[in-house]
């Protein structure tokens, strides 16, 4: 969390009073939900205090044993002397902090040095005639839900229950499908060895063809060539390479039958 504020809490002159320090941070208009960090001089007790704009305190929480709640509030507010820094949360969660107790910060703030046990003379109620607080509260996210759980676990008749169930989805189908349906039917090794034979035979027969029907897959060539413009028979390049190949080959042969008759001789 970032730092805005910090200083000293006591009595001297360049030290703040608890009151004045809850009026600051009141008056922040930077930041929505100021957090008041707080050290005393004379003990290990410290905390930090979540504030809202509009002027409540939402919640507290001690550092050492983890209190929270209107008397970790008690606590750290009854601080005379000691340290203290007002930091902004940003996107950092307040969560621990908040305990949504809606204090009223200008009645804390009257109150001091001593809190009342209970937060109830402090907490900010509608008035005796159901209208809104006095104070008006920000919009912190939060959601009020116990008007609707009561609402709802108060008994009813069928048409109001079905309003209430009204636009919800049913329960959730499962569908199967059986064992010998065509999703379930796929065998990936069977195909990878039927890919394998396709593969082999598609090769081996190419092979074939280019062994006993070399001069029809030349012409064959030759033809396809041609229907793309390209006259190979006549192009030097290939009509050279085909009269090499066919003087290799004849060479070879030639070595081959030079070879026989030099064993028959020699038996």
């Amino acid at each position: 969390m970032d730092v805005i504020i910090e200083g000293q809490i006591g009595t001297g002159n360049q030290d703040e009073k608890m009151s004045d320090l809850v009026s600051t941070m009141v008056e922040l208009k930077n930041c929505a939900t100021p957090v008041l960090r707080i050290n005393d001089q004379n003990s290990d007790l410290s905390g930090r205090i979540l504030f809202s704009q509009g002027g409540f305190i939402l919640g507290a929480k001690l550092g050492m044993t983890g209190e929270s709640g209107y008397e970790a509030v008690r606590k750290l507010l009854a601080i005379e002397v000691g340290n203290y820094a007002i930091l902004d949360p940003a996107r950092k969660p307040t969560t621990e902090l908040n305990q949504a107790l809606w204090l009223s910060a200008d009645r804390v703030q009257a109150a001091l040095p001593h809190l009342p046990q209970s937060p109830d003379s402090l907490i900010d109620k509608p008035d005796s005639d159901g209208n809104q607080a006095a104070y008006p509260r920000s919009k912190t996210g939060q959601i009020d839900l116990a008007g609707q759980i009561a609402a709802m676990t108060s008994p009813k008749s069928d048409s109001e229950i079905e309003a209430l169930m009204k636009g919800r989805s049913g329960p959730e189908q499962r569908q199967t499908t059986a064992a010998n349906s065509a999703s379930r039917r796929y065998n990936q090794s069977n195909w990878r060895l039927i890919k394998f034979v396709l593969q082999m035979g598609l090769g081996l027969g190419l092979c074939y063809l280019m062994m006993t029907n070399s001069s029809a897959m030349w012409d064959g060539t030759v033809k396809i060539c041609k229907s793309f413009g390209f006259d190979v028979e006549n192009n030097a390049l290939f009509s050279g390479f085909q009269s090499s190949m066919e003087n290799w080959g004849k060479q070879k042969a030639q070595e081959l039958k030079q070879k026989k008759n030099a064993r028959k001789n020699n038996k």
